[in-house]
């Protein structure tokens, strides 16, 4: 075989290779585009819904009407005008309250004691009537007393006038015995003086703590007569 043959022999296979048609041998699948694939309007959409979740929340309140605000503003302002007067009247009714419950007590006590002596009517009517008044040094009435304060306006009932002095008190005075002792004698003890009412009690401006209260004679009181 000559050299031009030799050539022919191996350009002829080629030639058959290249010019063998594309659907001879096996194709690669053809690659299918989705349609509901679209890459750019999914990039577009995923910021567009932040940007949508941030402005939601960065999104300020709306300011509150001017009348609502006015309305708000008038009612703070009456409660605090008025808290004062409140807290005062409550004092007060708490305070009352508090004197009656005694008083009351103390005029169911004083059912059962025996009459006064003559003349003596009015001390007592008027040392029932001070039930629950405060005490104050110096006390004269009608607001507070101090003990022989209570004593020299009680006894000025019945045409009495007294010093306003316990000490001054008692020496006018002469002392009795218990059982002697009648409604409308005056109770005596150191540095104090009182009404006594009979049954062992009386009525006394005591101390800023009781006040004008009807209660028990204590050790070391006596009872004396005007």
């Amino acid at each position: 075989m000559t050299a031009g043959a030799i050539v022919l022999a191996v350009i002829a296979p080629t030639a058959e290779i290249s010019d063998r048609p594309a659907d001879a041998g096996p194709q690669p699948p053809a690659t299918v585009e989705s349609a509901a694939f679209d890459p750019v309007i999914t990039i577009n959409k995923r910021p567009e819904r932040a940007s949508r979740g941030v402005a939601r929340r960065v999104t300020p309140a709306r300011p509150p009407r001017r009348k609502a605000v006015a309305r708000a503003a008038s009612v703070q302002l009456k409660r605090v005008v008025r808290k004062p007067e409140q807290a005062r009247k409550t004092v007060l009714e708490r305070r009352s309250t508090a004197r009656v419950k005694p008083r009351r007590k103390a005029e169911r006590r004083m059912s059962r004691i025996g009459s006064a002596r003559p003349g003596m009517a009015a001390v007592i009517a008027f040392a029932r009537s001070q039930i629950g008044k405060r005490y104050g040094s110096g006390g004269e009435g009608p607001r507070y007393f101090d003990c022989s304060g209570f004593t020299k306006k009680a006894y000025a009932r019945a045409g009495i006038r007294l010093p306003h002095s316990s000490g001054a008190q008692a020496a006018r005075a002469r002392s009795i015995s218990r059982a002697e002792a009648r409604p409308g004698d005056l109770v005596v003890g150191p540095g104090h003086v009182g009404v006594y009412m009979g049954g062992g009690m009386m009525i006394d401006a005591g101390n800023r703590r009781t006040g004008v209260v009807f209660r028990e004679l204590y050790d070391g009181l006596h009872i004396e007569r005007l």
